[in-house]
């Protein structure tokens, strides 16, 4: 898809722009009403991180943006039946698992995921080695900050899906372990023991990294 231009085709546009301030619950209320501008506004605010929480399922680009895209349809098109008795965001990345998971069911994907990029509601968003290098005990040179980017981007292809993907929605999406607990529909402890165990993966990683050089 051509991102957000390919959505909003669908979608009646408005003049009007809402602003920043307004929260998510209040978008979808003014959307459930009518007022377009809203979805919008919600598509501007997310469709790089569920783009980028798509990835971490599916590890394949065009797989995860057909899936985002359809996504923001489905909360379009169910705004009116959206009750605000959770999060928003809650809402709206349970749909995307839900339909990431059931696209896996086909077995027809391919792993083809690079982290190399910023993501979530800051566009220069920090990325995963970058918080990983940091809980290291000495800081890492920018020679060995560019190894850890290759050698972690590779450690991540192969972490478990489960971990990967609990691991996106911490580090990049900066998520709370109960709202990924509900999301992914597991436990709080398996979310910290996912994120825990995939944190030692990548910083045994580091640590090859320093020792050789």
């Amino acid at each position: 898809m051509s991102d957000r231009a390919e959505i909003l085709n669908e979608v009646p546009r408005a003049v009007e722009a809402t602003p920043a301030r307004v929260t998510d619950e209040a978008l979808m209320q003014q959307l459930a009403q009518g007022e377009n501008h809203a979805f919008e506004e919600l598509l501007a605010r997310y469709e790089t991180p569920v783009i980028t929480f798509c990835y971490a399922f599916l590890r394949n680009r065009e797989a995860a943006e057909d899936i985002a895209q359809e996504t923001f349809m489905r909360v379009f098109r169910n705004a009116k039946r959206y009750l605000p008795v959770a999060k928003f965001t809650t809402w709206l990345y349970k749909i995307a698992a839900n339909l990431c998971i059931n696209e896996l069911k086909k077995g027809k994907l391919r792993a083809t995921l690079s982290f190399d990029e910023p993501a979530g509601s800051d566009p220069d968003g920090s990325r995963i080695v970058e918080r990983i290098a940091a809980d290291t005990a000495s800081p890492l040179s920018v020679l060995e900050r560019a190894e850890a980017q290759t050698l972690i981007s590779t450690a991540i292809e192969h972490l478990p899906p489960d971990q990967r993907t609990t691991l996106v929605m911490v580090e990049y999406h900066q998520m709370q372990y109960q709202d990924i607990a509900e999301i992914l529909e597991v436990s709080v402890s398996a979310i910290k023991m996912r994120v825990k165990r995939a944190r030692e993966t990548l910083r045994e990683t580091l640590k090859m990294l320093q020792v050789g050089m």
